[in-house]
């Protein structure tokens, strides 16, 4: 994905000009960078298999690509804030244009390709497969914020204040808000403070959800006394980031013999995956059910809930 930045330099040289020598040692700059790292081009393309699911485009897409790279954090703001937000980033760098005969050399010819043209090819290519990620794109965000500090070059003083002001606000409180527990997708706190305090060693543990798995790859020593049991392999053993779910026959083995199970239900999942994983946890809690299991309590966090299933 870095790679798309070669292509916006490319264009700022079309547009610029600079002559032929100038020409040559840019592009030989961007062939020895491409070159040195060849080796790990080959690396990340053999794991390719790790890449989850990515939402389709649609005609929101580039907006909020514009409000994710604006806003530290996913979901920390509400959506009059960032009507507040945006639209004043997007007046500013129209100014810019505008009055770009008094911006500083250079800013429009770099900045703009930057922002620009890593976005519109990824979104080419994702009208045929889905790879239109915002995080595969945060190098642009340097481009934006060059783009936004040339504003202060260009236009008279009480605008300027104008439009540092007005973005303020949203902009500290969605730094105080991503440092908060809740600006995760999940609470896995809730899980593992659960688990310390009320399970014994033994006890079994049955994630549903995209990826709720992920939990005990992060606390290996909380989850090494309790049995997986709706694990066929692992996401490590795959070399995927989706850990194969065992088949029903497997499971209702491992729940004949278990006798409190821990039922992990992760409900942080997006629209294309939140039925499938609605239809996992229903089928987890019928196997538990004619397991002769029955569901003690429900504890719902942030994200997730818990149950402990006890015979």
């Amino acid at each position: 994905m870095g790679l798309l930045l070669v292509a916006a330099h490319l264009v700022t040289l079309v547009l610029r000009r600079p002559g032929r020598g100038v020409a040559v040692r840019v592009v030989s700059a961007q062939a020895a960078g491409v070159a040195a790292v060849v080796p790990l081009l080959v690396l990340g393309f053999s794991q390719r298999s790790a890449v989850g699911e990515v939402a389709p485009v649609t005609g929101s897409t580039p907006y909020n690509l514009l409000t994710w790279l604006l806003t530290p954090g996913q979901g920390t703001l509400p959506g009059d804030l960032k009507l507040l937000l945006t639209p004043t980033s997007l007046v500013a760098v129209a100014l810019l244009v505008a009055r770009r005969r008094g911006a500083p050399p250079l800013v429009l010819a770099v900045g703009v390709p930057w922002l620009v043209v890593p976005p519109l090819i990824l979104l080419a290519t994702s009208l045929g497969e889905s790879l239109f990620a915002y995080r595969y794109l945060l190098f642009c965000l340097p481009a934006l914020a060059l783009l936004l500090a040339a504003v202060g070059a260009v236009v008279p003083l009480p605008v300027r204040l104008l439009l540092v002001l007005l973005p303020a606000a949203p902009l500290a409180m969605s730094h105080v808000a991503v440092r908060q527990q809740d600006s995760r997708p999940w609470d896995t706190t809730a899980v593992i403070t659960t688990l310390r305090s009320r399970a014994a060693s033994g006890d079994g543990v049955l994630f549903s959800g995209g990826r709720c798995g992920l939990i005990a790859s992060a606390y290996p020593e909380d989850f090494a006394r309790l049995r997986d049991l709706g694990t066929a392999e692992s996401a490590a053993e795959r070399g995927t980031l989706d850990e194969l779910p065992a088949d029903p026959a497997p499971l209702r083995r491992r729940l004949a013999g278990a006798s409190r199970v821990w039922h992990i239900s992760c409900e942080h999942l997006s629209s294309e995956a939140r039925g499938e994983g609605a239809r996992t946890a229903a089928s987890q809690r019928q196997a538990l059910t004619r397991a002769g299991l029955a569901a003690a309590y429900r504890r719902s966090a942030h994200g997730l809930d818990i149950v402990p299933y006890r015979r």
